[in-house]
C-alpha cells in the first residue's frame, strides 16, 4: 500500500496538471493563441499585406507593407493608403473601391506607388471586402511590387516592335529585291527576243543575199567557161591570164557565199546533216596537198605531213573531215609569213583521233584562242587587209561537234599556232586494196 506522504504527493501532481489543462481549454486562452498564429503569419508574409477602412486609412500593416511604403508598419497606422499612389491611382481609388458593391473582390489593379523616401514602384493590388456594412466594412489589400514583372514586359514589347520593324524592313527589302529581279528578268527576256530577232533578222538577210550572189556567180562561171573554150574566137595570152584571174576570183567569191550559206543554215536551226561511219584518215589526208598546193607555192611555203599508221580510222564523215582541214589550212596558209611552215599530222590513242595543223606564223593572244571560234572574227596584223569572212572556225567547230568530235587551239604570238581536231576512234579498218 501507498504510504499517506507519497499519496499526497500524487494528488498535488494531478491537481496541478488539471489547472495547466484547464487553462489551456479556456475560451480566451485559445484565441489568444489563435490571434498569435494569425499575426505571426500576418508579419511574415512575403507580400505586403494592409487593412484600410472606407476611406482608405490604414488600420494594419505586415512588414512586407512597410518595406513597399518605406516606413515601419506601426508608423503607417492611421495613414491614409491612397496617399502612396500616384494622382491618376489616387483619382480611381473611389471607383475601384465602388466595384466591390457587386462583388467579394478586385483583382489586378495596376498602379504606381510613390512612397516618401524611394523609386517609385509598379504594383497590382487585389482588394476584398468583409461581410460588414458598407461604411463599418474592413477592406484588406495585398499589394504585389510587380516592378522587374514590368519591367521584362517592357523588354519584351520592344523586343517585339524590333523584330516587327525587322520584319517590315526586310519585308521591304524582299519585295524590293523581288520587284528588282522581276524587272532584270523581263529585262533579259526583252534583250533576249530582241536578240533572237536581231539573230533571225541577220540569219534571213545572210542566206538571201548569199542566194542573191550566187545567181549571177553562176551566169558568170558559164561565161568565163565559153571564153576558156574559144568558142568566139582564140586568146591571146594576156586575155588567157586575165582569165585566169577572173576564174581565181569567182571561185574565192563562191568559197564566201557558201561560207555563209553555211552558217545561216546552221543559225536557223535547220542543224547539219553528218554522215557518221569508220573511215580511214589516211586517204583523207594524203589528198590535202593537192587542193591547197597553188597556194602553198604562192607564199613559197613549206607542207610537212606526218602520216598515222595506215589504219588508223575515225567514226566521221569523210566530206566534212575534208571541209574542216582545207579551212584550217587556208587559215594556216594565210597567216603565216612567206617562207614559213605548214605541217598535217595525225596520231590516235586508245578512243580518239587527233588530227593536227601546225603553223609557223603569226599566232593568237592567249585571250583570244576561244574567240577565234566565234561567228565574223578574225585575228590579223595591224593594217592587214581583211580576207574572208571569219565563220571557217565558226563552221569548222560546229562540224567537230556534229561528228562528236571538238576542235580547239592552242598557240604562241608569233611563234606559230596548232588547231587540234579530235573525233571518236572506230575500230581498225584495213586499207583499200
Amino acid at each position: 500500500m501507498m504510504d499517506p506522504q507519497s499519496q499526497s504527493t500524487s494528488d498535488k501532481i494531478r491537481k496541478s496538471s488539471g489547472n495547466l489543462l484547464d487553462a489551456e481549454l479556456r475560451p480566451e486562452n485559445r484565441l489568444a493563441d489563435v490571434a498569435s498564429k494569425y499575426r505571426e503569419l500576418f508579419d511574415f508574409a512575403p507580400e505586403a499585406y494592409l487593412t484600410t477602412d472606407l476611406y482608405g486609412t490604414i488600420r494594419d500593416a505586415n512588414i512586407a507593407a512597410g518595406r513597399l511604403l518605406g516606413a515601419e508598419p506601426k508608423f503607417l497606422v492611421g495613414r491614409a493608403l491612397p496617399s502612396f499612389f500616384e494622382e491618376s491611382a489616387r483619382k480611381q481609388f473611389p471607383h475601384q473601391l465602388d466595384q466591390l458593391c457587386d462583388r467579394n473582390s478586385l483583382d489586378d489593379w495596376d498602379l504606381w506607388l510613390q512612397p516618401r523616401n524611394g523609386p517609385r514602384t509598379a504594383v497590382s493590388a487585389s482588394v476584398s471586402r468583409s461581410a460588414k456594412n458598407y461604411l463599418a466594412a474592413e477592406y484588406r489589400w495585398i499589394v504585389r511590387d510587380v516592378t522587374k514583372l514590368r519591367k521584362a514586359e517592357d523588354e519584351i514589347r520592344e523586343l517585339i516592335q524590333h523584330l516587327e520593324l525587322r520584319v517590315a524592313t526586310g519585308t521591304v527589302q524582299f519585295a524590293d529585291a523581288y520587284r528588282t529581279k522581276e524587272e532584270s528578268l523581263l529585262s533579259e527576256r526583252r534583250a533576249r527576243a530582241e536578240a533572237e530577232a536581231a539573230n533571225n533578222a541577220k540569219t534571213d538577210f545572210l542566206a538571201l543575199m548569199s542566194h542573191e550572189f550566187r545567181t549571177p556567180l553562176q551566169a558568170i562561171f558559164g561565161y568565163t567557161e565559153l571564153l576558156e573554150r574559144e568558142i568566139h574566137g582564140p586568146l591571146t595570152d594576156a586575155q588567157r591570164g586575165d582569165l585566169k584571174r577572173i576564174q581565181q576570183s569567182q571561185q574565192h567569191l563562191l568559197g564566201l557565199i557558201t561560207a555563209i550559206l553555211d552558217f545561216s543554215r546552221i543559225e536557223s536551226g535547220q542543224g547539219i546533216e553528218v554522215r557518221v561511219e569508220p573511215t580511214l584518215m589516211n586517204e583523207i589526208l594524203d589528198g590535202m596537198e593537192g587542193l591547197i598546193g597553188s597556194q602553198l607555192e604562192a607564199k613559197r611555203l613549206r607542207y610537212e605531213f606526218r602520216r598515222g599508221d595506215a589504219g588508223i580510222a575515225a567514226q566521221a564523215d569523210a566530206a566534212k573531215v575534208q571541209q574542216i582541214l582545207l579551212n584550217l589550212l587556208a587559215n594556216a596558209i594565210k597567216f603565216t609569213p612567206c617562207g614559213g611552215t605548214i605541217r598535217l599530222e595525225c596520231e590516235s590513242d586508245w578512243d580518239r583521233v587527233a588530227i593536227r595543223v601546225v603553223d609557223s606564223g603569226i599566232g593568237i593572244p592567249a585571250d583570244k584562242l576561244e574567240a577565234v571560234f566565234g561567228p565574223f572574227v578574225q585575228i590579223r596584223e595591224k593594217n592587214a587587209v581583211s580576207n574572208g569572212t571569219g565563220l571557217g572556225l565558226a563552221i569548222s567547230r560546229r562540224l567537230a561537234i556534229a561528228m562528236g568530235g571538238s576542235l580547239t587551239a592552242a598557240s604562241t604570238p608569233d611563234k606559230g599556232s596548232t588547231f587540234t581536231l579530235r573525233l571518236q576512234k572506230a575500230g581498225i579498218a584495213q586499207p583499200a586494196e
